[in-house]
């Protein structure tokens, strides 16, 4: 039996990349992923993979930015399983320019999906995880979470809040045994 067996886990930006690899690997483990992500098609596909190869998956339309949107998503997945174990707040996107060149809209767009994305998925789980007096919150780092790198600004300023937003989380989750990680 895998530490996964049976929990129920959101997977943001999970239809394709590293969120697919990370619903895959979950699912072989013994983990039940919700396929959540912005092209419902794709998560579904992604889900009828899982489910072929004998786990348990369900897909969610799911713009991480829009909070009507993730509201849905959590308590559609509460209403089929009855708990949202952990959480992986992974999608994202990457925009390269130089600072001087980069457009404002571009910065709050690529701020909203990394950071705001990963508020709101994480304030609609808590409430269920609190409940239960378990959670598993992951942030998806990378380098750029403690490194720079030129024509990033955007990328490596949400990364640094994220790991800013894993903190907190550690802290107040702490009471009601919910953890987070970047």
């Amino acid at each position: 039996m895998s530490r996964f067996t049976g929990r129920v886990a959101i997977v943001t930006g999970a239809a394709s990349g590293i969120g697919k690899e990370i619903a895959l690997r979950l699912a072989a483990e013994g983990g039940i992923p919700v396929i959540a992500d912005l092209n419902l098609d794709a998560a579904s596909k992604t889900a009828d993979e899982i489910k072929a190869k004998g786990g348990d998956a369900f897909a969610v339309a799911m713009n991480v930015v829009d909070e009507a949107q993730v509201e849905k998503g959590v308590a559609d997945t509460v209403a089929k399983y009855g708990k949202v174990d952990i959480l992986v707040s992974n999608a994202g996107i990457q925009i390269v320019k130089p600072l001087v060149d980069f457009p404002f809209a571009d910065w709050k767009k690529l701020l909203a999906i990394h950071l705001d994305g990963a508020f709101l998925t994480t304030k609609a789980c808590l409430k269920h995880m609190y409940k239960a007096k378990y959670g598993r919150v992951i942030y998806m780092g990378s380098v750029h979470s403690k490194e720079a790198s030129k024509l990033k600004a955007p990328y490596v300023t949400a990364k640094h809040g994220l790991i800013g937003l894993s903190k907190v989380l550690a802290k107040e989750g702490a009471e009601y045994n919910v953890s987070s990680n970047v």
